[in-house]
């Protein structure tokens, strides 16, 4: 058993290094006609959207806000957040938790001052990314600290302004106001949004497992009240005219999370170690 369980989430074959204990490869396989394979053979898999006797809830108890939205498209809209949620639920032995997907991980060196670096996608690199000195290292920095998280960046403009240049607005606002609903004490706090112009992009983290069962029990809980509250759960460019530059808006429910990760460290002064991004290409 590993002191680190990060659910790292798969939708296509990509190099990875499957001997080592801490990133687990997963990928939402889907049910009936919708189910998908693993990525590929070469190592394995944890398909989460499988009931297990230890993990009794799978994305799918979000799947009825998406009506008639086809399972794919419900499933490519979870993405990360598919295996967020099995990572949180599967009763994991490990004393931390985290998030990753298949191309962006951290490099475990506090001391690399760069917000993020590129490698060239292979086994190799993979195998120096969780070797046994980058998990002692992140082990290290978790005694001292609540999460390790990629550096945060200047984006030019506050949080809110950047994501309403290129999202709709309709999910930021049921976003803010969700999140106040689900934790009032958040409210004080809410100001972050238009003032901060800094933030953890791509977020890929590890943080204690307590922390993460909040983090996303909170999400998927202002999740619903989006999807209770929205005029399109799955708002689609190929069906209707949408005033937004984003190609894929039915993508929401990630950018969402990518800022709330962010905002959840700041409101609950969370002690945090920042390494650099990790992006493999």
């Amino acid at each position: 058993m590993s002191e680190i369980f990060i659910g790292t989430n798969f939708h296509t074959d990509f190099p990875f290094y499957f001997d080592q204990d801490w990133l687990v490869p997963c990928y939402a396989g889907g049910t009936g006609p919708n189910e998908h394979h693993p990525p590929n053979r070469k190592g394995k898999f944890v398909n989460v959207t499988i009931k297990t006797k230890r993990y009794r809830n799978t994305i799918f108890d979000f799947r009825h806000w998406y009506g008639d939205i086809s399972e794919n498209n419900f499933l490519k809209a979870m993405g990360t957040q598919a295996t967020d949620y099995y990572t949180i639920n599967s009763n994991q032995d490990a004393d931390y938790l985290g998030s990753a997907c298949y191309r962006r991980f951290l490099l475990m060196d506090s001391n690399v001052s760069a917000p993020k670096i590129t490698w060239t996608a292979s086994e190799e690199t993979y195998q120096k990314l969780t070797g046994d000195d980058m998990k002692s290292n992140a082990l290290k920095y978790l005694e001292n600290s609540d999460i390790i998280i990629n550096r945060e960046v200047d984006v030019g403009s506050t949080v809110e302004q950047q994501y309403l240049k290129y999202e709709m607005k309709e999910y930021w606002d049921l976003f803010k106001e969700g999140i106040v609903k689900v934790n009032p004490t958040y409210k004080s706090f809410m100001k972050w949004f238009t003032e901060s112009t800094k933030c953890h992009f791509e977020g890929v983290y590890i943080t204690k497992k307590h922390l993460m069962r909040q983090l996303v029990t909170e999400y998927f809980l202002i999740m619903e009240h989006i999807w209770d509250n929205t005029t399109d759960v799955f708002p689609d460019k190929d069906k209707r005219s949408i005033s937004c530059s984003e190609p894929f808006p039915w993508r929401y429910p990630g950018f969402l999370m990518e800022r709330f990760v962010p905002f959840f460290i700041h409101a609950n002064s969370l002690k945090k170690t920042e390494v650099p991004l990790a992006l493999l290409r």
